[in-house]
């Protein structure tokens, strides 16, 4: 189908279907009816204020002012009765309280009670301002906010020219009562003029008395200096010496609180010392008990040596009968009758006396150590008592001792372990193994061989045992020996602690006692010489009040006599000015005489006054006005209707389908714009008529504005074709998206210049912008240059989305032109078929 007949067949296409045809001629008729609703009134936002309610509260008590009451409230309320500027409601404070919370008023506007008292204290010394109060309720209405606030400055502009004019009359009626103060000051001023006359004469009498007096005054003063050099030396000398004093005093207190610091360590100390003597003698005790535990314990190591001799002797007489047994089996039942009687009578209980003894030595030797730490332990806790008992060289040599004892003792008690462990295993070996293997011997000689080898064996066990025996007793008894020797020595060193000890808490007392009678004679010195000290004060204190006293005397003398001197130049002066005085006051009379007379003529007529009150009026003019509120809004509402119109036809008409199968896709683009395009002209027409002709809006230029209205439509088409051609209703969607995003972002309700930074650079990117700019050239200022400016704009904003829509309607064409294709190859497979 050829370019010219698919347009045609698109035309055709709106008047084939009554429904198509109805939705088509309601979508036209859109913007026609935003137009009617949104642009028909022509009241405008401030012809009704005077139904917006607002309580007026008048408290004013008035003033009294020239002996006139004068209630300023009384006449804002007589003001107000008299316009209709707003719904003025005079109502109590009570009722606009209520008022308020009930949302019945936009505004509460109150007199106070004090309100003409402080408009008339303007000439005091403390002036107040009268207050005019309101309360506004902007959360009923922002607008009304708006209109209540201009309402307020109104009455506050109101209540200040007549307070002006009230201060104005209030001046000029004092400017008659100065007139009349300057008649009584010019009487005034002859009198004072007769009086220098007489002033004159007695400045002369005084000025001649002062220049006798003169020399004396000059006496008197030198006379003073001399008093002033004794005192200066006086205090000096006071001064000088007072460092010395308070060092002695200082010196007194300093050796009083050294010997209350020496005393009260010595007492502090004297528990001490006692406790050092008591340790000492606990000390001395527990040697004694030391060295008795040994003395007691010898006779047991005694035994203990002894029976580990008899020990090794009896391993020795084993060892040789096991010898001869092996020797002489013959001999063996006999030799071992004898070897068990010998065994049960002499080894066995030999060897249970020994294991006994072994053990008894061994707790003896336990014990003896554990008291050598104690007693060690108890001595290492003396110096924490005793002060410098470190450096005793006594202690130290008992401690020495002690450690060096207490070092060896772990050596004895591991040797006094192995004596204990031999006794015990020979013991056991002699009750365990070798006796019944006496029995056994004694059973059967057939076992004679294995018995003698088992012998041999603990024979040689026991006399390496009881060897061993012997050895550590014979330790044990040098041992035992040796550390009774060293707890002799202990005991003779506690001893000597114990004396010394003792000396030193007699000598710690006597010390004492002298260390309080130190401090007690510190104390009085220290005493007396707080008492010099303080005296000596009072003495600097009094010499230096003297010399005060006397440099006030000098100095003042030296006043007086600089003070007659001037005062004599100063009567001269006088008596000089007493005759300009005298003239001065003569013209004085004339000039307050003639003030009188200029002061009386001022009486300024309403006039006047109303000028001083409100001084400057305004003289000014206001260009490209709106005639009705309608007009200021109708370059928003008219790019509004023609998008509203474009987009209610993307649902009337098909956007995205042919009409018929074109012959290319710029025959279906040509096609379905020109459908679309004579439709958006028929409505940017019918909306630019009703404008002109019915709602008779006043432009600049009525061709400029019905064609700017169609290049409007056109411009509005090609971005609403691009849009619902490409993505369909989701295209709409971002279609609606787009023209609600530019409600507020191009100078609708507020002018781009006081939108926030982000939304003015926005604006510059929306084509709304441009249509309310160029409607507003052509309704009413009638910039032609600005006009074409954003006309150029808009015409890019065309051309580039006439581009964007052929390319879509290209890409859709294509994918149209392949299902024709597949839908013809099945047609011919079912007709072969």
């Amino acid at each position: 189908m050829s370019r010219m007949r698919y347009v045609s067949a698109e035309l055709k296409h709106i008047f084939k279907n009554r429904f198509i045809l109805i939705s088509v001629c309601l979508a036209v008729l859109v913007p026609l009816i935003y137009a009617m609703i949104m642009l028909s009134p022509k009241w405008g936002p401030y012809d009704n204020t005077d139904n917006l309610p607002v309580a007026v509260v008048n408290n004013d008590l008035g003033a009294i002012s020239e002996g006139e009451k004068i209630n300023i409230g009384e006449s804002l309320l007589t003001s107000l009765q008299e316009n209709n500027v707003l719904g003025w409601e005079f109502v109590t404070s009570e009722e606009a309280q209520n008022g308020m919370k009930n949302m019945q008023y936009y505004m509460t506007i109150e007199v106070p009670q004090d309100f003409s008292k402080k408009a008339l204290t303007v000439l005091d010394d403390d002036p107040v301002k009268p207050e005019l109060i309101f309360t506004q309720n902007e959360g009923l209405h922002f607008m009304a906010a708006q209109v209540t606030n201009k309402a307020v400055e109104t009455l506050k502009t109101q209540l200040s020219t007549q307070i002006t004019a009230t201060y104005v009359e209030n001046v000029v009626s004092q400017l008659k009562e100065v007139a009349n103060g300057f008649g009584e000051a010019a009487d005034g001023a002859k009198q004072i003029n007769d009086g220098t006359g007489k002033l004159r004469d007695g400045s002369e009498q005084i000025l001649d008395s002062l220049n006798e007096k003169s020399p004396d005054i000059g006496r008197l003063a030198n006379g003073a200096n001399q008093l002033e050099d004794g005192s200066q030396t006086m205090k000096e000398s006071l001064v000088s010496k007072q460092e010395d004093i308070t060092r002695l005093a200082n010196g007194a207190q300093e050796l009083n609180n050294g010997t209350g610091i020496l005393l009260n360590n010595l007492q502090t100390r004297i528990n001490d010392i006692g406790r050092l003597a008591d340790g000492a003698k606990q000390v001395n005790d527990g040697t004694s008990q030391l060295l008795t535990a040994l003395n007691e314990k010898s006779a047991d190591i005694n035994r203990l040596s002894n029976g580990a001799s008899q020990l090794a002797d009896g391993a020795s007489e084993l060892h040789s009968g096991s010898t001869e047994l092996l020797e002489g089996a013959k001999q063996a039942k006999s030799g071992s009758s004898q070897l068990k009687d010998g065994l049960n009578q002499k080894i066995l209980p030999g060897s249970e006396q020994l294991a006994a003894g072994v053990q008894q030595a061994q707790a003896g030797v336990n014990e003896t150590i554990e008291s050598m730490q104690n007693l060690q332990a108890a001595l290492e806790q003396l110096p924490n008592s005793v002060d410098g008992l470190e450096n005793n060289v006594l202690y130290n040599l008992i401690m020495g001792q002690l450690n060096e004892n207490l070092k060896t003792a772990p050596q004895k008690q591991k040797d006094f372990q192995r004596l204990v462990d031999g006794a015990h295993e020979l013991r056991n070996g002699l009750k365990n193994d070798f006796n019944p293997g006496m029995v056994t011997l004694d059973n059967g000689l057939a076992q004679l061989v294995e018995g003698q080898q088992q012998l041999q064996n603990g024979a040689s066990k026991l006399a390496g045992g009881s060897k061993e025996v012997a050895a550590g007793n014979h330790t044990v008894a040098a041992g035992w020996k040796e550390l009774q020797k060293n707890v002799a020595k202990l005991k003779e060193g506690t001893k000597l602690v114990q004396d010394g000890n003792a000396t030193v808490k007699n000598g710690w007392n006597d010390l004492t006692a002298g260390a309080q009678q130190l401090h007690d004679g510190s104390s009085q010195v220290r005493d007396g010489n707080k008492i010099v000290e303080s005296g000596w004060r009072e003495l600097s204190s009094g010499a230096m009040r003297l010399h005060d006293g006397s440099s006030q005397l000098s100095e003042g003398n030296h006043t007086v006599k600089e003070g007659w001197a001037k005062l004599t130049d100063g009567v001269s002066e006088v008596d000089g000015g007493l005759g300009q005085l005298s003239d001065g006051s003569e013209e004085l009379h004339k000039g307050l005489e003639g003030g009188a007379e200029q002061t009386s003529s001022i009486d300024p007529e309403e006039e006047n006054i109303a000028m001083f009150a409100e001084p400057v009026a305004l003289a000014g003019k206001v260009i490209n006005s709106f005639s009705f509120y309608r007009d200021a809004n109708a370059p928003y509402i008219l790019t509004l209707a023609l998008y509203a119109g474009v987009f209610a036809l993307s649902f009337a008409v098909q956007y995205r389908k042919p009409v018929a199968f074109p012959s290319s896709a710029i025959a279906w683009f040509t096609g379905k714009t020109a459908k679309l395009s004579m439709l958006v002209v028929i409505q940017a027409l019918i909306i630019s008529l009703y404008t002109l002709f019915i709602l008779k809006l006043d432009v600049q230029s009525s061709i400029s504005f019905v064609l700017f209205s169609i290049m409007v439509s056109l411009t509005f088409l090609m971005i609403v074709l691009f849009l619902v051609g490409l993505a369909g209703n989701i295209g709409r969607f971002l279609a609606l998206t787009f023209v609600v995003l530019q409600l507020s972002t191009t100078g609708s309700a507020l002018p781009v210049d006081m939108l926030p930074e982000g939304l003015r650079n926005l604006s510059v990117f929306l084509p709304f912008t441009y249509s309310i700019n160029s409607y507003r050239n052509i309704i009413t200022i009638g910039n032609t240059a600005n006009m074409w400016e954003n006309i150029i704009i808009l015409f890019v904003y065309f051309a580039l989305f006439v581009i964007l829509a052929l390319l879509v309607f290209m890409f859709k064409y294509r994918s149209l032109r392949e299902q024709a294709n597949l839908n013809n190859k099945e047609e011919v497979g079912e007709s072969v078929g």
